[in-house]
């Protein structure tokens, strides 16, 4: 059982209220990825970004749509930065794609739901 992600519901990530789940260690991260046959989208924020929280709408109305599709997770890099870290990430905001415990693409910066979905193949 994930020790730190909630299920459901809004979370706070980075000061900004979301509908995704929210994962602040390596561990659980990697469960989630590792443990879904869906697709991760795996969403790098950080309090102090502006574009992440201009981000918000976009990244709640992808949760929206991609229900039953592909589970998304929130990070927040300052809180977990060993993810950051170990996942490459080299800026804010950026969506990593997995499948399968893999990554399978990236985008970074601030980008329209639709801008996400289509680059990402969904």
């Amino acid at each position: 059982m994930l020790k730190t992600a909630l299920r459901s519901g809004f979370v706070i990530v980075g000061g900004i209220v979301m509908k995704l789940e929210s994962i602040n260690n390596y561990e659980d991260f990697k469960a989630v990825v590792k443990g879904e046959d869906e697709i991760v989208l795996a969403c790098f924020t950080a309090e102090w970004c502006s574009p992440c929280q201009s981000m918000k709408e976009e990244l709640d109305v992808l949760h929206d749509e991609l229900q039953g599709v592909a589970r998304m997770i929130a990070i927040d890099i300052d809180v977990a930065k060993e993810i950051a870290l170990k996942e490459d990430v080299q800026g804010v905001p950026t969506i990593i794609c997995y499948k399968k415990g893999k990554e399978k693409d990236r985008v970074g910066g601030y980008k329209k739901a639709a801008s996400v979905r289509k680059l990402l193949k969904l």
